[in-house]
């Protein structure tokens, strides 16, 4: 799993980061899996709910309070949705899902392959 993203938006610069229990609480609440979401999000087919809970979980995963994070996309998001909002949602899961970035398997058992 990745670490979080930096990134400054509307809202000011938070760090940005999905964990897998946030991942989980995003595919509930989007009914989809991220790798889906994300395409929604690539392919301009997305939901209002797959940016807007995109943005709040992973403001909660990168420390962010639940309800500061709350009034943030309220404000930020939901007052003065648009384009913006997708492409930072789509920058949130994109770094998630594909970021090599911590994903070192130094210390890591290594498989054995059964014969």
């Amino acid at each position: 799993m990745a670490r979080g993203v930096d990134i400054t938006w509307q809202g000011g610069e938070n760090t940005f980061l999905l964990t897998i229990d946030l991942l989980r609480a995003l595919q509930d609440r989007c009914d989809a899996g991220p790798a889906f979401i994300l395409s929604r999000l690539i392919n301009g087919e997305w939901r209002v709910d797959d940016v807007v809970s995109t943005i709040r979980l992973a403001l909660e995963g990168g420390g962010i309070d639940k309800e500061d994070a709350r009034k943030l996309v309220r404000r930020h998001v939901e007052e003065d949705f648009g384009v913006k909002h997708v492409l930072l949602a789509r920058a949130i899961l994109t770094h998630t899902l594909y970021s090599e970035e911590g994903d070192s398997d130094e210390g890591e058992p290594k498989a054995v392959a059964a014969d």
